[in-house]
């Protein structure tokens, strides 16, 4: 399957529209499912404060939209790599201040110590409520980790 690797859209800077000083929070949708990303940039229009300014289908397109585009955020399936916990370490040592988050297809206690070790900013399962997701996305923009209950509990019973 041919594809763009990575694109943009046109509202990159444009403000909050409530008191017009406040950035938007700027989203890489990194996803192997065209319609994942489509759902979220759908999504996300509907919010004042969020853009995507890019997406990805691979992890090699991952690492060239972190390089190309300034984000706030990435969504990263962790099905993009053979080994997530990995690639995590791997996409933040790319030098940029992305926070991340890690979309699972089903929510694993170790996966999640692991990635929230990694430096993962926020996991969330593919079946989160759009609702949380957004909230998820402004709590990580201010620099709070974001986990679901359960998350939350095994992270608490491993430190």
């Amino acid at each position: 399957m041919a594809s763009i690797p990575v694109s943009v859209d046109d509202n990159v800077e444009k403000p909050l529209e409530g008191d017009g000083s406040t950035p938007c929070i700027r989203v890489i949708v990194a996803d192997t499912q065209a319609i994942f990303r489509a759902g979220l940039r759908k999504i996300f229009a509907l919010e004042d404060d969020i853009r995507v300014v890019g997406q990805a289908e691979s992890l090699s397109q991952t690492v060239s939209a972190i390089k190309k585009f300034s984000a706030d955020i990435l969504i990263f399936e962790a099905a993009l790599a053979s080994n997530p916990v990995d690639a995590v370490g791997e996409l933040l040592k790319q030098g940029t201040s992305c926070k991340l988050v890690v979309v699972l297809q089903e929510p694993a206690e170790e996966l999640t110590l692991e990635l929230f070790r990694r430096g993962a900013h926020g996991i969330v399962s593919r079946e989160v409520e759009p609702e949380l997701l957004v909230d998820c996305l402004r709590k990580v923009a201010t620099g709070q980790a974001w986990l679901d209950q359960k998350g939350t509990h095994w992270v608490l019973e491993a430190f």
